[in-house]
């Protein structure tokens, strides 16, 4: 369980055969792992190593920005 916290979130992501649907400055921008959806609305800060879905307003917080 240690061994996940070593692993960033956009890593993980890859590994399990999610990738970007474009990608920022700073982060990137995915089609929801957690459902269904056609426009990209869960971010993920990769500085940061944090994520939040924006359809379902969960996640650990970044800035809309």
């Amino acid at each position: 369980m240690n061994d996940l916290k070593n692993i960033g979130i956009r890593q993980f992501l890859a590994w399990r055969g999610i990738l970007p649907k474009y990608e920022r400055n700073g982060y990137d921008m995915y089609l929801s792992p957690l459902r269904e959806e056609r426009t990209p609305s869960f971010k993920v800060d990769y500085v940061q190593n944090l994520w939040y879905d924006f359809g379902l307003g969960e996640g650990a917080h970044c800035s809309p920005s």
